[in-house]
């Protein structure tokens, strides 16, 4: 074996060394558990890319006949109808470059509330499946300014 393919060896373990220490988090400890996930309750959330401050987003299939979908259009138009700005949609995003633990927590409790079912809502920052009026009203009031 040459030098030269020693050194491409010494070369190849020090760069594979070096992205496994920059990929794993420096303190080893499971932050994921640092905010509890409480799917009776609005939880913090990473808000998907779009959602204007101060608007609640209402997510549920479109034009879907399920239980579920006219809880969602009935939300939607009690909020309407209370002058509380809000939007209605059946997917989330994220535009998020080189996120933070924080968010990446934020974004994991953000689909968790989503998977929970429809409607998953979304408010300045805060996140709940199938809350009732009173619920989005009140965090609502509360997030806002």
């Amino acid at each position: 074996m040459g030098w030269r393919s020693i050194l491409l060896i010494v070369l190849g373990l020090a760069g594979g060394l070096n992205w496994w220490i920059k990929r794993t988090p420096t303190d080893h400890s499971d932050t994921s558990a640092s905010i509890p996930f409480d799917k009776n309750a609005f939880v913090p959330v990473e808000m998907p890319g779009g959602t204007p401050r101060n608007t609640v987003l209402v997510l549920a299939p479109p034009n879907c006949p399920s239980e579920r979908a006219k809880r969602a259009d009935a939300l939607v138009s009690a909020l309407q109808a209370k002058g509380i700005p809000v939007t209605r949609g059946d997917s989330i995003s994220f535009e998020i470059s080189n996120p933070s633990i924080e968010q990446r927590e934020g974004v994991e409790r953000t689909m968790q509330v989503f998977r929970q079912g429809a409607p998953a809502v979304y408010v300045n920052g805060m996140g709940m499946s199938n809350p009732d009026f009173a619920q989005v009203a009140a965090v609502y009031e509360k997030t806002r300014h």
